[in-house]
């Protein structure tokens, strides 16, 4: 019988494959040798002709190089798969180049492999020979050639070879699939317990593969209703914020369009316009893409899979609206039998799934309790047995399985942790290359795992600190009102490099803390079998989540820091599902989906002390918000404004009586002018007060130049801090040497000059005063300015810059880098990081002299604030704009990573906010 080879290969490794043709073809020289040629390769889910030559090849050969494995292959050699279960005479040769890991695909193992690094050689061609006949055998130590255990990652279909414990619950779902196709299976269980990995390594390989999973012993016959499941096709998708969106586009993947033309997004937007407003439905999605395959000849899948990962997401992250849609969307679709739908769902989010009416009423509940012992015993042992890999003793596996037991049952997640555990495990014992898995059974701690590599990296990173608590509670944690933590996923977006670059860091080996991923892969097959780059229009964006989130539970120092955010956190996360509901809103309601009264005070406060903590949809939220509240103020206030006046002027009398009690002042306290203005403007740096009690001691700054702003390479640097400017200063002027303290400020309340301040429990005294608006600040200059008949004010924002910087260039007048001692922040080495503002003049003081300009607590300044300095004045003056409401503010605060404290940051808060990190001082103009 003449041979006749099918050759699968990926296009780009073309030198590779064409060395094993050119020999295989000389030593078997009467048999047909089949390329898949590009006029097979124009796209589709499945050609016809590529069915037909696998169907009549005696032997299929899957070449693996260096660029791996390509989009058809995969589809080939599942094809070649499916013909080798039905008949064993049929071989699948694999040929993997050395030096390479062996492919991501189910089964693969039980197949005849050829690991060479001479394509061409006649050994390499002997060998496969050799196989095709039945006499081939595999590699002794095929562990050097591939990892069975995936660390904290799921499972997916590929590792179906390696999945064990699972194998009844995957014959009961695909079951239950079968026999009860009106309704959706939901996988519940908590997180950690191996949802995911049962979903796709379990129910969607054997699927793949179209037969029960050769672990489970069971009469039951492959459902007849499945006898087309290898030809499926197969979508998996998370929610996300736009889970419509997410299933349109899973759908167009198999619509062969061109993405770099307009008609990918004009058919997106159209269809998820349609199924949003219930004009169509998931059935017309079926019937249009089986149309589209009409179009292109080809031949369409029997069914499709929907796989839905972390169903949760449809209660956290997506949009109302969208949301609503999805869920009517599948729960209309059940029953269509074309159509097959299974979802995870984490079991603390079950109750919402019963507040959702659409999937509610279609779900049937598969519960997915932890893997018990015995089940451990397979996930710890099998793996290694099938690659000839060994543990050091008998007993290992047996006690790493009893110990992850005993943590499951309270912890849920240790599955995930075991999984980890071994990946590292195996990774050691390639690196000695001696095919043994060695640990002591001392360090069996599952839950240490992740402690261990966390206080490892903070050791062996000491600074990094105030970043890594940014990153695990600012950027990867979201938290409900009383709830624990869980995993958020940011965008690389929300992150400076400085911080990306330790996220990478973080999601390396050996560290694992962090995984980064982008959003899913977006490629066309081109004719010869290559991928296409992603169109423009759907450009991947990186993001970052944490590995798993038992590093919430267990890593205590990540508890502290998120305790000591838990309000900043639960109030992110209710004003995120405000403004989803507001922009899910029809217009008509809009304006009462805004924030409004104390939630809107409270979120303007908040974006005012953490805007840069506070995602920029958010923010935009927060604005619209209040431009609306102005709005309904000014319509409310229009009939009254004839009263209004009329109060006001009786205010004006009062105040004119209460100037009775501060001239009262000015002749009891205040004492005679120290210094003459011709001496203070003649000699920067001279001191003085005005009063003998309660007026701040200022010092003299001279006139002067400097370049304001922060260079485009400063470390740390926000894009509102340029471009750099030069500013002239023609005259000195006089700045408080101290922040503004509450001995100071309780004179002038003593005196009718101000309101009473709360001091947070800080003490008052040699404290600055924290918790003033910026208009109860301009209260203060004003009668500081009354009391001594001098021009008092708060600073402008290029006389804080120049004053903080004394001369210097660097990004802290005392160099670059944060150091020890210089300040109060979060990572600055004093006795006050992160607790409490530090009493004023705690640390040396700069070379004009003052005291605490960076990196104590934040300070009010007099300018509106300005995205950045195009259009900023050049001559130090305030820079207002009509009806501004937001301020600057300078300096860094107490409980604020360093890189806040640097001379150029600039950040901005309303007028009206009162914070326990916000202060001021004061300058006085020397011109009289």
């Amino acid at each position: 019988m003449q041979r006749r080879w099918f050759i699968s290969y990926n296009s780009q490794d073309f030198s590779f494959v064409q060395k094993f043709e050119e020999a295989l073809r000389e030593r078997d020289r009467g048999a047909q040798i089949f390329f898949a040629s590009a006029g097979l390769r124009a796209g589709g889910f499945w050609l016809p002709g590529l069915a037909r030559e696998i169907a009549e090849a005696t032997s299929f050969v899957l070449l693996v190089g260096e660029r791996g494995l390509g989009p058809w292959q995969v589809i080939e050699y599942y094809e070649a798969l499916d013909r080798h279960v039905r008949q064993h005479e049929f071989t699948v040769v694999l040929v993997l180049l050395e030096g390479q890991p062996a492919p991501g695909l189910p089964f693969l193992r039980q197949l005849h492999w050829v690991v060479t690094n001479e394509p061409g050689s006649e050994k390499t061609v002997a060998a496969v020979l050799q196989a095709a006949e039945g006499g081939g055998r595999n590699p002794r130590e095929l562990w050097r050639y591939t990892a069975p255990y995936r660390g904290l990652a799921a499972m997916t279909e590929a590792d179906a070879d390696y999945f064990f414990g699972r194998g009844p619950e995957t014959v009961d779902i695909i079951s239950l699939l079968a026999e009860q196709p009106t309704r959706l299976p939901v996988l519940v269980g908590n997180s950690g317990v191996g949802k995911s990995s049962l979903a796709r390594a379990g129910v969607i390989a054997a699927l793949m593969r179209q037969g029960w999973p050769d672990t489970v012993q069971t009469d039951k016959p492959w459902p007849s209703a499945f006898a087309g499941s290898h030809r499926w096709y197969h979508l998996s998708l998370r929610p996300g914020v736009e889970p419509v969106t997410a299933l349109v586009e899973a759908f167009l993947e198999t619509w062969n369009l061109d993405r770099t033309s307009t008609e990918w997004p004009r058919r997106r937007a159209e269809w998820v316009d349609q199924l949003l407003n219930a004009s169509l439905s998931l059935r017309d999605l079926l019937d249009q893409t089986r149309r589209r395959y009409a179009e292109l000849q080809l031949e369409p899948p029997p069914a499709y899979f929907i796989y839905i990962d972390q169903g949760e997401e449809l209660y956290v992250r997506s949009e109302r609206n969208q949301a609503r849609a999805f869920s009517r969307l599948l729960a209309q679709a059940i029953g269509d039998p074309r159509l097959f739908i299974l979802m995870t769902l984490r079991a603390d989010y079950f109750g919402e799934l019963q507040k959702d009416e659409a999937l509610y009423a279609v779900h049937h509940q598969v519960n997915v309790p932890p893997l018990r012992e015995r089940e451990l015993r397979d996930v710890v042992s099998r793996p290694a047995a099938i690659l000839a890999a060994r543990f050091e003793s008998d007993g290992l596996p047996v006690d790493i399985a009893r110990r992850t037991a005993e943590e499951s049952s309270s912890d849920a997640g240790a599955l995930p942790l075991l999984s980890y555990l071994l990946d590292d495990m195996w990774r050691r014992m390639v690196e000695r290359g001696d095919g043994v898995l060695r640990l002591p059974a001392q360090a069996i701690e599952l839950g240490g795992v992740l402690v261990e590599r966390a206080n490892g990296f903070l050791a062996s990173h000491p600074g990094s600190e105030p970043l890594l608590r940014r990153i695990f509670t600012l950027k990867l944690a979201t938290l409900r009102a009383g709830g624990e933590p869980s995993r958020r996923r940011a965008m690389r977006a929300e992150f400076n490099d400085e911080e990306w670059r330790l996220v990478s860091e973080l999601a390396d080996y050996p560290n694992r803390l962090i995984m980064t991923a982008t959003t899913e892969s977006v490629t066309s097959a081109t004719v010869d079998g290559s991928q296409s780059s992603p169109s423009k229009d759907h450009v991947q964006e990186a993001y970052a989540e944490v590995a798993h989130e038992a590093i919430f539970r267990r890593w205590e120092k990540l508890r502290e820091w998120i305790s000591a955010e838990r309000e900043f956190l639960s109030w992110r996360s209710v004003v995120e599902s405000a403004r989803r509901s507001w922009e899910a809103a029809p217009p008509a309601a809009k304006p009462t989906a805004l924030l409004m009264g104390f939630a809107l005070s409270q979120a303007r406060r908040w974006l005012a002390a953490r805007g840069d903590d506070v995602p920029e949809a958010e923010r935009e939220f927060i604005d619209a918000s209040y431009q609306e509240s102005i709005q309904a103020r000014r319509k409310a206030l229009a009939p009254v404004a004839a009263s209004v006046i009329l109060l006001m002027l009786g205010f004006l009398g009062w105040l004119f009586q209460s100037g009775l009690r501060e001239s009262w002042y000015r002749m009891a306290v205040i004492g005679p002018h120290p210094l003459g203005d011709a001496q203070l403007l003649a000699r920067p740096g001279s001191k003085f007060r005005e009063c003998r009690q309660g007026c701040p001691a200022m010092v003299v700054v001279p006139a002067g130049k400097f370049l304001m702003g922060s260079p485009p390479d400063e470390v740390g640097r926000f894009g509102n801090e340029g471009p750099q400017h030069e500013v002239t200063f023609g005259a000195p002027f006089a700045v408080s040497i101290y922040e503004i303290s509450y001995e100071d400020w309780d004179v002038c309340e003593r005196y009718g000059g101000c309101a009473h301040i709360d001091d947070s429990h800080f003490g008052r005294g040699k404290q600055p005063v924290v918790n003033v608006s910026w208009t109860e600040a301009q209260h203060y200059a004003a009668w500081l300015s009354r009391t001594t008949g001098k021009p008092y004010r708060l600073l402008s924002e290029t006389e804080y810059e120049y004053a903080a910087r004394a001369g210097s260039t660097s990004a802290f007048p005392w160099g670059d880098a944060v150091g020890k001692g210089h300040g109060d922040c979060a990572g600055c080495g004093s006795r006050w990081d992160n607790q409490r503002p530090a009493p004023v003049g705690s640390f040396a003081p700069n070379g004009f002299g003052l005291y605490d300009m960076q990196a104590n607590i934040w300070q009010w300044v007099s300018d509106c604030y300005h995205r950045d300095y195009n259009g900023a004045p050049s001559n130090g003056r305030t820079w207002s704009s009509p009806g501004c409401d937001m301020r600057v503010i300078r300096g860094g605060s107490w409980d604020l990573a360093p890189k806040y404290a640097r001379s150029s940051d600039r950040r901005r808060a309303a007028d009206d906010s009162r914070l326990n990190t916000l202060g001021f001082r004061v300058a006085r103009s020397l011109s009289k």
